[in-house]
């Protein structure tokens, strides 16, 4: 959901070019900010409902992350190890979501299965595994976070990371300067990182104190800025993984945008670290 469009994307160039590829057309950044401006009301109001269209969107969001992602790794996003990894994905989150739990080997069965699957077919074992846990924990997380408030703590989550994207490529394409990692996200820079972390502390601030989340200002503004950092590195890893296996963009289910994984990877880092956060202060038991 942290892609639902709220920010500018990411616009690496492909494997095969240089960092200096000229920017993208003014008809392609358009048809982002249009994608922005229709997928952002939706996720706020989804976040906002809660109950099953809440818990119906986060499903879809992991099973399309698992899509993609055996997309990336194997080069055919449909096959044994999706499958696998959805059904055993799909059974937490129904248990997590109406607080019903099988029998251990219920659980057991699919992740069973899901070695032999591998082993079988020759599918990456160690990026299967991976690929479920980088879907399901995000998953889980916003599943937590919402059945513990009344999903203000989840759209100030979202906030954050997209006002750190949307921060960070305005101040990166206006500032330029040494780039972050050349590597692995070629236009991602200091800047982009210092004016984004800024912007998400502003905005994380405001919008703690309209949703009256409560709680010391000055706390609130140190935990806004590690979450932007953080989701940017969850930005970095994906774009990581999309260099090691040659890939530009991890699907194209979003007009002018790329793939869900394109999208969420802020919010892949940043769910998790919130629920671990607020166990910490005695929030969550």
């Amino acid at each position: 959901m942290g892609g639902t469009g709220a920010t500018v994307p990411d616009l690496e160039p492909p494997m095969n070019q240089s960092s200096s590829t000229t920017p993208p057309k003014k008809s392609g950044l358009l048809l982002r900010v249009l994608s922005a401006l229709v997928m952002l009301p939706v996720a706020v109001f989804i976040i906002l409902y809660g109950g099953i269209v809440y818990g119906l969107f986060v499903a879809l969001l992991m099973v399309l992350i698992l899509y993609e992602w055996n997309g990336i790794c194997e080069g055919r996003a449909f096959n044994a190890a999706f499958v696998l990894q959805s059904v055993f994905g799909l059974l937490l989150v129904y248990s997590l979501y109406y607080v019903v739990y099988f029998p251990p080997y219920i659980y057991l069965a699919p992740l069973v299965l899901l070695v032999a699957a591998c082993l079988y077919f020759r599918i990456k074992l160690y990026f299967a595994l991976l690929g479920m846990l980088y879907a399901l924990l995000p998953a889980l997380s916003l599943m937590v976070l919402r059945q513990n408030s009344d999903g203000w703590i989840v759209l100030w989550m979202m906030i954050i990371v997209w006002s750190m994207d949307t921060g960070a490529y305005f101040a990166g394409k206006n500032i330029g300067g040494p780039k972050m990692a050349p590597r692995i996200s070629p236009n991602k820079t200091w800047a982009g990182l210092v004016g984004g972390a800024i912007m998400a502390v502003i905005l994380g601030l405001g919008s703690a104190y309209y949703f009256n989340l409560g709680g010391n200002m000055a706390v609130i503004a140190l935990v806004a800025g590690l979450l932007a950092i953080w989701s940017q590195i969850g930005d970095l890893a994906e774009s990581a993984l999309k260099r090691h296996f040659n890939v530009k963009d991890s699907g194209a289910i979003i007009p002018g945008h790329g793939g869900i994984m394109d999208r969420v990877d802020g919010v892949v880092f940043a769910a998790p670290a919130v629920v671990i956060f607020l166990y910490l202060l005695g929030r969550y038991q």
